[in-house]
């Protein structure tokens, strides 16, 4: 039985080392990132300069060519505006948002050349899966801007698509809200032949990375492509999976709502207008951005006609309210789980107003902790005295192993029948943490995607509740203090309420189980794990003083 239990409990280990291998991004990738993001910063404008030809020049037709002879006195320009939730600067190169400014909490979304992307949110068309990954000159190059009123500025350009002249237009327009503007797309056909797109589409995706800027060896500080197909709201994580293989650029098909990309914090996801997109693109590859597209139909063009796609943009925090705000259809990627929700909103709120009596989101969280074991306390209660009631009869219980030895299963069922004679509950000391989960499951998603929390320090060497409490790093491993804490008063706890009924199996799982728990809650948010800590301090202090009083009685 000891060795079955050991196998258990090595394949337990085993099932979370590998669960939590293969989700937490790879250090190497992230550090990689980095490494490449300044030499990619500045050789994103050499490379474009290398797909741009002259406009006789007979190059790549998946590759839309900007054509110098048009374009060459224009000069780089930007433009600021200002809307009721944001700061906005654009630039005619690329016609692209080069900085956005969240006024409410002054955080800047865009990142700059830090990364392995053009820095910016550059709302890009592509005309190929080729141009989708790679890019295309319309990124590097200066477009014609003309300002239209207050909240609106057109982008232009002309370029050579498969041979023919192409003018393309972009259209932003804000509006005061603030989270919300539109983007509209102008194909123009000024040539004198039908312009054919290939594959009858074009795709148009936002952008690869969007902020604020944070550690990403982290692995709650990562991005993720997302998208909604058939009114299912989903997320693009990189790497192939368990049984298939990676693949450069991931693809599904279906009615494609929306597509974007989400932060930690934040969201950004265009929606077409009046029209569905058939096809969903995701750029798969171990060293970019995550950069989700929508394949959208584009019919051949007529000298002199036009194409019109428009897209609606959300630009904020994932909130359900402001999500909704803008189109129901935004709610589901607030990736919040409806059945926690009303848990993590009273769990937010009540940390909000008990800091308006502190000032330290950390205080404020032990106060909240001492709360919610007062209105679990008729629980404790209830469950001390269950394990109470089994320690007294652990004499009797002793009297049955030893009289049945040879036989386990007329000893457990000697035992349950014990149990029940005395209405002893052997499963109620465990009642109290399975009915805390639903408060616990609601604190890690407060601390996971809301933003009240983000920076929150608390005191001593605690200086971010929404992350580890890391003190030193050896050998790229991080040293946390709290996990190290929550595992010495789990086994501390352990030893105050377990009855010594011989059984080994026990013994063994008392021990594994706070390794397992110091194995998940390592690199978790220190203000989770602060709190199963302050959890456990209670539970230990409630067993010393009714130990005492027990023993008097």
């Amino acid at each position: 039985m000891e060795r079955r239990t050991l196998l258990a409990v090595a394949l337990t280990m085993l099932v979370w080392t590998g669960w939590f291998w293969y989700f937490n991004p790879s250090k190497n990738i992230q550090k990689n990132y980095h490494q490449t993001a300044q030499d990619q910063g500045q050789s994103t404008g050499k490379a474009v300069e290398n797909q741009v030809s002259s406009a006789g020049q007979n190059i790549n037709t998946s590759i839309a060519t900007v054509r110098p002879d048009l374009n060459k006195n224009v000069k780089e320009e930007t433009v600021k505006l200002v809307t009721g939730k944001f700061n906005f600067e654009l630039s005619n190169r690329g016609a692209s948002i080069i900085n956005a400014n969240y006024r409410d909490r002054n955080i800047d979304l865009v990142f700059g050349n830090n990364f392995k992307s053009n820095g910016c949110l550059d709302f890009a068309v592509h005309f190929s899966t080729e141009e989708f990954l790679n890019g295309n000159g319309l990124t590097g190059e200066l477009w014609n801007i003309r300002k239209i009123d207050d909240r609106t500025l057109m982008f232009f350009t002309d370029v050579i698509l498969d041979g023919k002249p192409l003018r393309i237009e972009k259209v932003y327009k804000f509006t005061d809200k603030g989270y919300d503007f539109s983007i509209e797309y102008r194909f123009v056909n000024t040539g004198k032949q039908i312009i054919a797109f290939k594959n009858s589409a074009a795709i148009f995706s936002p952008s690869e990375i969007l902020g604020p800027v944070l550690d990403y060896n982290n692995r709650y500080n990562h991005m993720e492509g997302i998208y909604s197909t058939d009114g299912k709201y989903k997320q693009n994580v990189k790497g192939g999976g368990f049984f298939s293989k990676p693949t450069d650029l991931s693809r599904k098909e279906g009615a494609i709502d929306y597509s974007g990309l989400m932060s930690r914090y934040f969201l950004l996801i265009m929606m077409p207008k009046d029209f569905v997109s058939r096809e969903m693109l995701f750029d798969n590859r171990a060293n970019t951005g995550y950069r989700t597209g929508m394949l959208v139909d584009m019919n051949n063009l007529a000298p002199g006609s036009q194409i019109v796609r428009s897209f609606r943009v959300y630009l904020g925090e994932k909130d359900k309210d402001m999500l909704r705000g803008v189109d129901p259809k935004l709610v589901g990627a607030s990736d919040v789980s409806t059945i926690i929700e009303p848990i993590r909103y009273f769990v937010i709120w009540s940390l909000m107003w008990i800091n308006k009596l502190f000032g330290n989101l950390g205080w404020s969280l032990v106060v909240f902790s001492v709360l919610t074991k007062i209105v679990f306390m008729p629980l404790t209660k209830k469950s001390t005295e269950s394990m109470k009631k089994m320690q007294e009869l652990n004499p009797q219980i002793k009297k049955l192993q030893e009289k049945y030895k040879d036989k386990p299963d007329v000893i457990q069922r000697e035992m349950m029948k014990l149990y029940k004679d005395n209405k002893v509950n052997p499963m109620g000391g465990c009642l109290p943490i399975l009915l805390q989960m639903p408060f616990f499951f609601a604190l890690y998603s407060a601390l996971i995607n809301s933003i009240d929390l983000w920076h929150a320090p608390f005191m001593l060497w605690i200086k971010d509740l929404s992350m580890p409490d890391t003190v030193l790093s050896i050998s790229g491993f991080n040293v946390n203090i709290l996990p190290l804490l929550m595992t010495a008063s789990t086994l501390i706890q352990q030893k105050q309420t377990m009855v010594d009924t011989g059984n080994q199996q026990q013994k063994i799982m008392m021990y594994m189980m706070p390794v397992i728990l110091l194995f998940i809650f390592w690199n978790m948010p220190s203000g989770l794990v602060l709190y199963w800590f302050l959890q456990n301090l209670y539970q230990i202090l409630n067993q010393v003083i009714v130990n005492k009083v027990w023993k008097k009685a």
